[in-house]
């Protein structure tokens, strides 16, 4: 169950109490109201839950770039290393006889 389930469920057992007590000492029959708010804390539940999911696809999607960009670097790195092996091998002969 989720976070926001959990959430869901406490928000409605406590505003269902609390109607419950309310409707005992007014009189007044809350209980359409309860049920209003508990679809309202469904809606918000959602929109939680559709909130973490978009923060999680951002999340990995700038650890995806930030990977990305290391691994470019290192290409890079290599292969001018690469480039100056090259040069310091036309540079120095490493089986010249002096």
């Amino acid at each position: 169950m989720s976070l926001f389930d959990s959430l869901k469920e406490k928000a409605a057992e406590l505003l269902g109490g609390a109607g419950d007590k309310v409707s005992e000492l007014t009189g007044v029959d809350l209980s359409g109201a309860a049920d209003q708010v508990t679809q309202s804390a469904e809606g918000l539940t959602e929109t939680g839950q559709g909130l973490a999911e978009n923060a999680t696809a951002a999340g990995q999607d700038a650890v995806d770039s930030a990977t990305a960009a290391g691994q470019g670097v290192v290409d890079s790195t290599g292969a001018l290393g690469d480039a100056a092996t090259g040069l310091a091998g036309g540079v120095f002969d490493p089986n010249a006889r002096g």
